[in-house]
């Protein structure tokens, strides 16, 4: 298998838990630090960039680093054996000032993409960038969201663009040209022992029955959140006004929204969201 593994997702979808069980999966099922969960297995980090490319990421615009980030990806892919795994929050589409796909199919293996209720999706990321609810469902809903371009420091990821929830999930539903692998937020909280069996039986890890469930518990929300509380967490944001680990739960949107609120989330996103199940 060559290629990138990638496990895709909107911000605030369960990447971590998904990064923390596969982290386990490959330690045999062992205890997880959360905080090496590195910043670095990310397919948008600067560092990676300036030393594959060859070019001080700062001095480009965020479009130009946009249009050049496939052929990094590309680099990635061609020189990492076995196969590295990359979280990525970007959508799956043509960027701005770019002339094809964030990632080619020739430059990934396969793919995990993680999917969340969008109701939910919008009070955790209020939380998470220190925003009011009403800012994070904007954001959700505007075709031309990125994250990563910050004018006030050189962030350490590079600008990666995310669009609407809505088009930023589709564009992973219908990826194609390499195997996809599709877990539900709800079904992970549900069921965590048939997810975590899912994810390494697709990425050929070790599954049988101890070592899933070392690794369930060791990446089950309470281990996570006491980590943080314990020792912090280096991808919780400064303008965050919740731990990163908040709630892990499903549903949680029903005592934090008003109506109003979730009416234009379901208003925004129906078409998606009815595919998806969270809708009638």
């Amino acid at each position: 298998m060559s290629g990138l593994i990638l496990l895709a997702s909107y911000p605030k979808s369960g990447n971590t838990w998904l990064r923390a069980m596969i982290a386990s999966l490959q330690n045999g099922g062992g205890a997880v630090d959360i905080n090496q969960l590195s910043i670095k297995n990310s397919s948008a980090t600067r560092e990676a960039f300036d030393d594959l490319m060859g070019i001080d990421s700062s001095d480009l615009t965020d479009d130009e680093i946009l249009a050049a980030r496939p052929a990094l990806h590309r680099t990635m892919a061609a020189m990492m054996e076995p196969p590295l795994i990359l979280k990525t929050h970007d959508a799956n589409l043509i960027p701005p000032g770019g002339d094809g796909l964030l990632f080619s199919p020739e430059s990934v293996a396969r793919v995990i993409h993680v999917v969340r209720d969008p109701r939910d999706v919008a009070v955790s990321w209020a939380h998470h960038i220190g925003k009011d609810i009403d800012t994070a469902i904007a954001r959700m809903a505007d075709e031309n969201d990125r994250l990563g371009s910050s004018r006030i420091r050189l962030n350490p990821q590079l600008p990666q663009f995310l669009s609407s929830w809505s088009r930023h999930t589709e564009s992973w539903l219908d990826a194609t040209g390499y195997p996809v692998l599709r877990l539900r937020y709800e079904e992970m909280v549900a069921a965590p022992l048939d997810s975590c069996s899912q994810i390494g039986r697709f990425l050929g890890l070790d599954v049988s029955a101890p070592v899933v469930a070392g690794a369930t518990a060791a990446a089950s929300f309470p281990a996570l959140k006491a980590q943080e509380e314990e020792a912090g967490f280096a991808e919780r944001l400064p303008a965050s006004t919740a731990p990163f680990f908040r709630r892990g739960t499903a549903g949680g949107w029903r005592d934090s929204l008003t109506p109003g609120q979730a009416a234009r989330i379901e208003g925004d996103h129906g078409p998606v969201m009815r595919r998806l199940g969270y809708l009638p």
